[in-house]
C-alpha cells in the first residue's frame, strides 16, 4: 500500500515539474500570418532577429518553422523586400504569443509602379478613344501623347483602341509583347506605346 501512495506522489510531483518548466501549459504556436502584395520572391521575414523565413511568390501567407509558446514575446520583422516592392510592412508583429494575437499579423507590400504612355501619331480628327484595361481616354484631334494609368511593375498591359476616330483608322503597336501594345511592365519609369 505503502509503495502505491509513494509511486503516485512521485508520478504527480514529476508532472507539477514538467508543466512548470514550460510555463504552466507548454502550448507550442505557429508563428504565422497572410502576406498582401507579394508577386515575386524576395520577401525575408524575421522574428526576434534570428529566425528567418522566405516568402514565395504567388503566396499569400507565411509561417516561421520554429513555434513559439504562450507568452513568449516575438517581433517579426522585414529583412528583405522583393526587387518590385517600395516596401513591405508588417502590421501586429510585435506582441507576446497567444492564439489572438497570432492571427493578427500581416505583411503588406507596395509595388512600385510606373508611367505608360501612349504617343498618338497623325490624329487629325476627334473621337479616338483608347484604352488599357479600365483605364479610358477620349483622345481629342492633335493629341501627341496620352499619359495612361501607371501599371504595377511586372504587371500586363494591353492598350487598345476602343473607338475610331471619325474618317480614320488608327492601330497600336509598340509595347512589349507582339509588338501591338501589350506587355509586361519592366523596371523603366516609362514605356511608350
Amino acid at each position: 500500500m505503502k509503495s502505491s501512495i509513494l509511486r503516485a506522489g512521485v508520478v504527480a510531483l514529476a508532472c507539477a515539474l514538467g508543466l512548470s518548466a514550460c510555463g504552466g501549459g507548454c502550448g507550442d504556436l505557429s508563428l504565422a500570418g497572410a502576406v498582401v502584395n507579394v508577386t515575386k520572391d524576395g520577401l525575408v521575414l524575421q522574428n526576434n532577429g534570428g529566425d528567418d523565413t522566405a516568402v514565395v511568390a504567388p503566396y499569400t501567407s507565411f509561417q516561421f518553422g520554429n513555434r513559439v509558446s504562450t507568452d513568449d514575446q516575438f517581433n517579426i520583422t522585414v529583412k528583405s523586400i522583393p526587387s518590385n516592392a517600395n516596401e513591405c510592412v508588417v502590421n501586429n508583429g510585435k506582441a507576446r504569443a497567444n492564439y489572438y494575437t497570432i492571427g493578427q499579423i500581416s505583411v503588406t507590400c507596395s509595388i512600385k509602379q510606373h508611367a505608360l504612355t501612349a504617343n498618338i501619331v497623325g490624329l487629325t480628327t476627334s473621337g479616338l478613344v483608347i484604352i488599357n484595361g479600365a483605364d479610358r481616354h477620349d483622345v481629342p484631334a492633335g493629341t501627341q501623347t496620352v499619359q495612361m494609368a501607371t501599371v504595377n511593375e511586372d504587371g500586363a498591359y494591353g492598350v487598345t483602341v476602343l473607338q475610331q476616330p471619325s474618317g480614320q483608322a488608327c492601330t497600336v503597336s509598340g509595347g512589349g509583347g507582339a509588338n501591338n501594345g501589350t506587355g509586361t511592365m519592366g523596371a523603366t519609369e516609362t514605356t511608350t506605346v
